[in-house]
């Protein structure tokens, strides 16, 4: 065999070795990572901007917005954790009056006798409505980052499983092809149908 060949074999036995012992030697740590996966699983991501309190009555106040019905909503397009995100960063200067609308609906729910996330839906209707009404600023506020939360760029947070664009009928291919719409169509040669 000539000595080339045997150097190949040698480097494709050894190269498959170390590669099997490299690999053999991560398996606790795929173990380690399969168990918290798991334990991920259903569980709520954490808060960073809101405290556990303003983030269940923040994702309560969203399900008022945008409920689900035979669509998924805000809840289920995630528009607190984008909340969450954009308060502490970019949309930092919203933080105070979503804030005290927060401390509003929670001053009032405190009346019902529980928190706002645990009331029935139809108490936190008249409570929303009461928060448009009376403190119309942070209402208008809170209800801005639900619909940009619901609809917003997956990648900030909001709009889990694209719902928010699914609902529009919005297709993020982001590659287009004219005509784009009605006022090209005839510069295209396209015969509206």
């Amino acid at each position: 065999m000539p000595p080339s060949s045997s150097r190949r074999d040698f480097l494709a036995t050894s190269g498959g070795a170390l590669g099997g012992a490299w690999f053999f030697g991560l398996g606790p740590l795929v173990d380690e990572t399969r168990v918290w996966a798991r334990s991920m699983v259903g569980s709520p991501r954490p808060m960073d901007t809101f405290t556990e309190r303003e983030g269940a009555d923040f994702e309560a106040f969203s399900g008022r917005v945008i409920p689900t019905d035979d669509t998924p909503g805000a809840i289920e397009a995630g528009a607190v954790h984008f909340a969450d995100r954009a308060l502490g960063s970019f949309l930092e200067r919203m933080l105070p009056p979503v804030r005290d609308g927060l401390a509003l609906l929670d001053a009032w729910s405190s009346e019902e006798g529980a928190p706002f996330a645990e009331l029935d839906p139809d108490t936190q209707d008249r409570l929303v409505a009461r928060l448009e009404a009376d403190a119309g600023d942070a209402f208008f506020v809170m209800r801005s980052v639900v619909v940009i939360g619901f609809v917003g760029d997956p990648s900030y947070g909001g709009n889990d499983g694209r719902v928010g664009w699914r609902h529009l009928g919005f297709e993020d291919a982001f590659v287009h092809e004219p005509p784009f719409g009605f006022y090209d169509r005839d510069e295209h040669g396209v015969n509206e149908r």
